[in-house]
């Protein structure tokens, strides 16, 4: 009893060292304007990311299944599975540095844009139950060569396939690291920032374990409001996704020409003072001449308009068809 009370409170005083980190990098992220793309940035960027749908699922695979342990091997099991989820995305870092050295950075990026925005897109459908689009970070069923394993080697495993869950959310300074991954064109370089980053999407998880580890389960008042929850991140990510697939199609210099570039410059610029606009916005663009970029808005617009359709016309008979329904009982 008396080492497992031990344990209890070497894990607690981890856990009060990573909500500590959590809250300073999230500070950080949100208050320092001209953050420096490097080692820092890729750290704070992943803690960020529990706020976002590719990463937020995770909690109720880990949290789960570490609350029944005793609290040294929930702690290291917690640990594995975040371990697991920085080594899957290192080596996204590699891929996107490999296609910047072969293809060059501009190919790159944009393959990478089309990639991701797509797979956002196709999530918030899911998300909004316009379509079935099983991710992993949504469970389904787990592969039975995990299923087989202990529990130390099975979530280590869980994390490294639950990591490619990453590659489509929808967190801008993500895209900013994979595009300067890319430019670098450093396989070495590449895998380290991916791996810095997989760890700063694992701290915030492994704090939500060391919570159920010491009774108290945080992803309990967000399952009672799962569905708005749901809906909230399916409309963010096929929003989003949208833009970022349109950037993929078009490139930037359609963002450019756009007005959603000049707005968002503006918008920056107002609330982010003089410094942040010599830092982040003194810079000129010259507007692109291809008529062909102008079907970018038609193209984003067309999309969003579809989704929206989409969903008042299936929930709509949805909802005739349980009216109907309560009409005949009654």
């Amino acid at each position: 009893m008396d080492s497992q009370k031990k344990a209890r409170a070497y894990i607690a005083t981890i856990g009060f060292g990573l909500f500590l980190i959590l809250v300073v990098g999230i500070f950080w992220f949100m208050t320092t304007p001209g953050q420096t793309v490097g080692l820092t940035l890729a750290f704070v960027a992943g803690l960020s990311m529990i706020f976002l749908p590719c990463t937020l699922p995770l909690a109720f695979i880990i949290v789960p299944l570490t609350m029944g342990q005793n609290p040294k091997k929930g702690f290291i099991m917690a640990l594995l599975f975040g371990l697991g989820l920085a080594i899957t995305l290192s080596f996204y870092g590699i891929i996107i540095a490999w296609l910047g050295k072969i293809i060059g950075f501009s190919k790159a990026t944009q393959l990478m844009f089309i990639l991701a925005g797509g797979a956002a897109f196709l999530f918030g459908l899911s998300e909004l139950k316009l379509i079935r689009f099983s991710m992993p970070s949504y469970g389904g069923a787990v592969p039975k060569i995990i299923q087989g394993k202990g529990d130390y080697l099975k979530t280590f495993f869980l994390g490294l396939f639950l990591g490619n869950a990453g590659v489509g959310c929808p967190n801008p300074a993500f895209y900013v690291l994979l595009a300067y991954i890319a430019s670098v064109g450093s396989i070495g370089y590449g895998w380290f920032l991916g791996f810095v980053h997989g760890a700063g999407r694992a701290v915030p998880l492994i704090f939500l374990a060391i919570l159920g580890i010491l009774g108290v389960n945080a992803t309990g008042s967000l399952m009672k409001k799962k569905v708005a929850v749901e809906k909230v991140m399916g409309w963010a990510l096929v929003l989003i996704g949208i833009f970022i697939l349109t950037l993929g199609v078009f490139g930037h210099e359609w963002y450019v020409q756009s007005g959603i570039h000049g707005a968002w410059e503006k918008t920056a610029s107002t609330l982010g003072g003089e410094r942040f606009s010599e830092i982040i916005l003194g810079h000129e663009h010259e507007t692109p001449d291809a008529p062909w970029l102008r079907y970018g808005n038609w193209f984003m617009g067309a999309l969003t308009l579809l989704v929206i359709v989409w969903y008042y016309f299936k929930f709509k008979r949805k909802k005739t068809v349980v009216d109907n329904m309560e009409n005949n009982k009654e």
